[in-house]
């Protein structure tokens, strides 16, 4: 379960990173892992190829950089509607409605 939800995260993260900057996998790679995900190029890359199958993202190649990856439209429609579950995940835990707190009161 865990392995699922920090592959979803980095899906998200992923794809926020494309909009950001074209980059390169060792480039996200080194993104990632500046978030504390454990990936290295190897991990990385297959993330990359199922965005790609599924149509979010794209890559091409860029003289003197190599393969970069692009978001696509489609990328950014899943990554608008994957930032709204996060919000609303995010607003849940940090609720004052919690059933243990007003059990106290």
């Amino acid at each position: 379960m865990k392995r699922q939800f920090l592959g979803l995260l980095a899906r998200i993260y992923v794809l926020q990173f494309a909009v950001e900057v074209p980059a390169t996998v060792a480039m996200l790679a080194e993104m990632l892992m500046e978030y504390g995900f454990q990936v290295d190029i190897g991990t990385v890359r297959p993330l990359l190829r199922a965005l790609q199958m599924e149509g979010y993202m794209e890559s091409v190649l860029r003289d003197g950089i190599g393969r970069v990856y692009l978001i696509t439209e489609r990328g950014r429609e899943e990554l608008r509607s994957s930032r709204s579950h996060v919000d609303d995940l995010y607003r849940r835990l940090h609720s004052r409605s919690d059933p243990s707190e007003a059990s106290h009161s």
